[in-house]
């Protein structure tokens, strides 16, 4: 399979029905990538720890930097995005409220907002803390 063909449609969608909704559903299907992409990397590190303790070690060292560090950070605000906007999709398909997308968009956006905010206060100061090397196998 091509991987344009995943994305067929997608623009011409986006331009033939540019509002709140299609937006969201683009954000919807991009924020699944990436975490089907953060999927394979954390197998990628968890499956070295089948090589030994030395292997798994080194692995987790790479990911173990400050980039990596920041990227938790996008990791955590996709997962959020992800999940309030599955949650929405959800409760409009099961209570039939689908009349009220936009109202439904802008309290996933409100509760997204609210759960970044929460999620950065927390994660910055560990980004420009200094870096002590936690966890691995001994």
């Amino acid at each position: 399979m091509r991987i344009r063909y995943v994305f067929k449609g997608t623009k011409e969608e986006l331009k033939l029905n540019p509002n709140v909704g299609t937006f969201s559903w683009f954000l919807h299907r991009i924020t699944g990538l990436l975490l089907l992409f953060y999927l394979f990397t954390h197998m990628w590190v968890l499956g070295s720890a089948n090589k030994g303790a030395e292997a798994f070690n080194q692995r987790l060292s790479a990911v173990q930097t400050p980039l990596f560090h920041f990227l938790e950070i996008g990791l955590i605000l996709v997962i959020f995005y992800h999940m309030v906007n599955g949650l929405s999709i959800t409760l409009m398909d099961f209570a039939n409220i689908s009349s009220k997308h936009k109202s439904l968009v802008v309290a996933v956006v409100l509760v997204f907002a609210v759960l970044a905010i929460v999620s950065l206060s927390v994660m910055l100061p560990r980004i420009f803390a200094p870096h002590v090397p936690t966890g691995g196998l001994a």
